[in-house]
């Protein structure tokens, strides 16, 4: 589609050209007016029913690099000196963070990259330890950001933010841009996690950078939104008797990305094993972007507490089986 819209507009070029040399010179402004709405009107009506195309627009909101669309990777891959940024600048402020580099990373392979988002009250080194995702997923580089500190917790975005401008946006374009100068990602295998608060940003960052992120894992959380810039993947876990996030949150943010995606309404039982053990189903078994739903039932904390805001212990080999079936 883009090579269509390229030829369109190469087209439309030729044509107004052509058309404003051979008119009278009382009408050329005319002429160009009426050629230059058509094109409007043309690309437009192009652009909105293009289907999307695995990576050829991802990371538009990120930077200006140049990247070829058969060779996805990151300016890391060939300029970068493999060390990992141990901070970003986001409007004025340093963001500390957390990095795991895998043992095995070498420049000579693209690496997946893993945005973890904690909690309200949690800190990223906490949930670092119980998300158990350095153990499930021991090739990607995986970063756990720290939100800003706000009365009574942590927050990702400030009071008055619009869905599509929460603040923190800002810092997962910072992270990308900082770790894929210096280190090989694969810009088609872009991922984001959270759980609670940090569920709810995940699912709106991969809901308003769907063409950055191939996809969200999120544990009892809600959306910002419900429409979508962009189509990401989506394994949305909730286990029916969370009262802190009701389920009914995390069932707008399944419908979120069902409506992205275009996907049928109607799921079919998971057959993966890892996903079998949290209850999940299948939305668009064929589609490159599917939707995985889950309701589980591990209520238990470590110390035995019934707690169904919980993180389940299935949760970490679900996600790792999730990405790893994305191509």
């Amino acid at each position: 589609m883009p090579r269509l819209l390229a030829a369109v507009v190469a087209a439309l070029h030729r044509t107004v050209f052509r058309a404003t040399i051979r008119a009278p010179r009382r009408s050329v402004a005319v002429v160009a007016t009426l050629f230059a709405a058509l094109f409007a009107v043309v690309a437009a009506v192009l652009l909105a029913c293009a289907p999307r195309e695995q990576g050829t627009e991802r990371l538009a909101l990120v930077g200006s690099w140049s990247v070829s669309p058969e060779n996805r990777v990151s300016p890391g891959c060939r300029d970068g000196d493999g060390s990992a940024p141990t901070s970003v600048a986001v409007r004025g402020r340093e963001r500390a963070f957390i990095a795991r580099i895998p043992e095995t990373y070498t420049a000579n392979a693209p690496h997946d990259l893993v945005v973890a988002f904690h909690g309200r009250t949690n800190p990223n080194s906490q949930v670092r330890g119980y998300f158990d995702l350095d153990e499930a997923l021991p090739e990607a580089i995986i970063l756990y950001p720290s939100a800003l500190a706000m009365e009574g917790g942590y927050r990702w975005s400030d009071p008055g933010d619009l869905p599509a401008e929460l603040r923190d946006y800002a810092l997962l374009d910072a992270l990308l841009v900082a770790f894929g100068s210096e280190l090989c990602l694969d810009l088609d295998r872009i991922f984001v996690v959270g759980h609670s608060l940090g569920a709810s940003f995940a699912n709106s960052v991969a809901c308003h950078r769907g063409q950055v992120v191939r996809a969200v894992a999120s544990v009892a959380g809600g959306i910002d939104a419900a429409n979508c810039d962009g189509g990401a993947a989506a394994l949305v876990i909730h286990h029916p008797e969370d009262r802190l996030v009701p389920i009914r949150e995390g069932e707008r943010a399944r419908d979120a990305f069902l409506a992205a995606n275009d996907l049928p309404p109607e799921p079919l039982p998971a057959s993966e094993p890892e996903l079998l053990a949290l209850g999940c189903v299948r939305y668009g078994p064929d589609s490159p972007d599917p939707v995985i739903w889950c309701e589980h039932e591990d209520a238990t904390t470590f110390g035995g507490r019934y707690y169904p805001h919980n993180w389940p212990d299935a949760a970490p080999l679900a996600i790792a089986r999730f990405f790893r079936d994305l191509r």
